[in-house]
């Protein structure tokens, strides 16, 4: 798995039920799809009910990327927990609106925003 062809994500807990997922600059899809599929489910099996994205560092997204984030969110509200985005970028929130997903997904400028709005 290399930077250039997939995503590499950094996680850390924040606090009881609540981890925090870094994205590397290039969210494309593919087998590191399905990685990070994978780690939601784990996560989820141990009682995270809420999952913090940072794609602050995300400088290139594709079809495939915006598919991975739709289908972690899928995932993750069949089994009652929930996704959060921070750190859009202008080309992200682009996106995001233009695929109307910013009426989907919640989110928030930063992790301490997101923090607070988490009930």
């Amino acid at each position: 798995m290399s930077q250039e062809t997939g995503v590499l994500f950094d996680l850390r807990e924040l606090k009881a039920g609540i981890v925090a997922i870094s994205l590397g600059e290039n969210v494309l899809g593919g087998n590191e799809a399905l990685n990070f599929s994978s780690k939601l489910i784990e996560l989820n099996r141990n009682k995270v009910k809420n999952v913090i994205i940072d794609l602050q560092n995300v400088k290139m997204i594709n079809s495939s990327g915006i598919g991975m984030l739709v289908s972690g969110l899928t995932t993750l509200r069949k089994n009652d927990a929930n996704m959060i985005l921070v750190g859009l970028t202008d080309k992200i929130k682009s996106i995001m609106k233009m695929t109307h997903l910013d009426q989907v997904f919640s989110s928030f400028e930063n992790i301490e925003d997101a923090l607070k709005n988490i009930g």
